[in-house]
């Protein structure tokens, strides 16, 4: 078992039998030391690898990201060859997956393959057949310095974030059954789940019994561009589909009274050029009732809102979800007229925020409670969350705070009375990336034997897990991410039973236990 890690990129590798050598190399560089190879890079190279009648697990990891390949049993198939991962200055990811052997068929064997960059992933899962993964490129490009590069023929775009993934010569499997009623396709269906990601979207679909997948395109250009196409798509029985564009989803789950007829591009996502940055989304969902059980998700931007009705829960038009993405990436999102509908689960997020409340025992809402959330300074990163008069009722409660993808939770058991010391978070740096969230004024709390808070900036993250808090106060967290990407954590007079602490900065963890 080897694992190395460094800026929270890990590479672990488990295996029985022969494992070559392991060409293991990690750099982490910073400063200007070259052609887009600004502060961010890292390199890891797995090579002579064999991989013949082993079991093996290989993962590579930098900047966060993942690549994995896990065999189940190979045989004497040919080298697993190269797994390269770069990160450069401005996010530049190449991955080249090559040489990987045909599956034989008398072997039966369960291939799954992964690859990722910049937290991108690509899966082909096969239980049985002929599996042919032919060709896998994922690229993700962008630096001025690359402009008019080529990398598998496709040229890099000027500014960026272009992604290809070729997914082909796939056998097919057993055709399922044709339901009553429908035409038979005009090509062979298969029992098979297929993942296609590009630029940290995915897009899934699980083909079983009378579905038909015809078209997966997905493409991610200089004006972040996304079009995903379900068409001829049959089925009167249970029908889950996902479609995601740019980190955005949108679902819909079919079951009790709903059916779906068809989907014939229903679905529609659009990030529009004609916008500054392009990131204006429009969704149409149609002629769906509220009859029986309805869970609805909305998603733009990579934010989501999601409504599960239960019990005397009905949705109306007073219900109102408006969600705007402008150049400077605003949003608003408004409920209203939900008190006293029995159970309710509600989650508000905004450019990837979220803040989610739910509701049990004595906890009810006030219309004193305001949500606000602003993305509108010179980097579009500022947000403020305003929680007040919502926190009178005893028993238990649980509250998410998140601004820019960054969350604080606490769980508290007992009586839980207010919180006097605030939550404060800023991201107004030079980088737009400095954080900083105070939790103070804890005095007087109760018993907090089961307390648990995560702290989290500009996507990173420190958890603090305590056995007995007393009466004693918090001390300062302090999280900052400038330009070198620094991090400073003071944990101090925090001799209360075990305690585990875990700070994380750009996405990289170092963890540190003390009994």
């Amino acid at each position: 078992a080897l694992t190395a890690a460094a800026i929270g990129n890990t590479l672990s590798g488990t295996g029985a039998g022969n494992i070559a050598d392991i060409d293991l190399e990690q750099l982490n560089i910073e400063g200007d030391v070259g052609d887009g190879f600004d502060g961010q890079g890292a390199v890891i190279i797995l090579e002579e690898v064999g991989i013949g009648g082993l079991e093996s697990t290989l993962s590579a990891a930098a900047i966060g990201n993942s690549a994995s390949l896990t065999a189940g049993t190979i045989g004497t198939s040919d080298d697993f060859d190269t797994v390269f991962q770069g990160n450069y200055g401005n996010q530049v990811a190449l991955i080249d997956i090559n040489e990987i052997a045909v599956l034989p068929t008398e072997t039966g064997a369960i291939f799954d393959a992964t690859a990722a960059a910049l937290g991108n992933s690509l899966t082909l899962d096969a239980e049985t057949g002929d599996l042919f993964v032919d060709d896998l490129s994922q690229i993700n490009v962008g630096d001025e310095n690359f402009d008019g590069y080529e990398i598998y023929g496709y040229s890099v775009l000027e500014f960026g974030q272009y992604a290809h993934i070729d997914i082909f010569e796939i056998n097919d499997f057993d055709a399922p059954a044709t339901p009553v009623g429908v035409d038979a396709p005009t090509f062979e269906t298969f029992d098979s789940t297929l993942v296609a990601a590009a630029i940290g979207n995915s897009a899934s679909l699980n083909a079983g019994g009378g579905i038909l997948l015809d078209t997966i395109v997905q493409q991610n250009g200089a004006l972040q561009e996304a079009d995903l196409e379900l068409d001829d798509v049959y089925g009167l029985g249970n029908l889950t589909a996902t479609a995601v564009a740019i980190g955005n989803s949108l679902s819909i789950t079919a079951g009790g009274d709903i059916a779906f007829d068809k989907i014939d591009g229903g679905i529609t996502q659009v990030n529009d050029p004609d916008y500054d940055t392009a990131q204006d989304v429009d969704f149409d969902l149609d002629d769906l009732g509220v009859d029986g059980d309805l869970a609805l998700t909305a998603a733009a931007i990579g934010n989501s809102l999601s409504i599960t009705a239960d019990g005397g829960f009905e949705l109306g038009v007073e219900n109102t979800i408006e969600q705007l993405n402008h150049s400077a990436q605003d949003s608003e999102i408004e409920l209203k007229e939900m008190a006293g509908v029995g159970d309710l689960s509600a989650t508000v997020v905004a450019i990837g925020n979220s803040l989610s409340i739910t509701s049990g025992g004595d906890f009810s809402f006030g219309t004193d409670g305001v949500i606000s959330q602003l993305n509108d300074n010179e980097y579009g990163q500022d947000a403020e969350i305003e929680l007040e008069d919502e926190l009178n009722g005893s028993g238990a409660v649980d509250f998410t705070i998140a601004a820019i993808g960054n969350s604080l939770s606490i769980d508290a058991a007992g009586t839980l009375s207010g919180i006097d010391g605030g939550i404060v978070q800023l991201n107004q740096g030079e980088y737009g990336q400095d954080a900083e969230i105070e939790l103070d004024d804890f005095d007087g709390m109760g018993d907090f034997a089961s307390l648990d808070a995560t702290v989290v900036a500009i996507g990173n993250s420190l958890s603090l897990s305590a056995g007995s808090f007393g009466g004693t106060g918090m001390l300062t967290i302090a999280q900052n991410n400038l330009a070198p990407q620094l991090v400073s954590i003071e944990l101090a007079d925090s001799g209360l039973g075990a305690l585990s602490a875990t700070t994380a900065a750009i996405g990289n963890s170092a963890s540190v236990t003390i009994k």
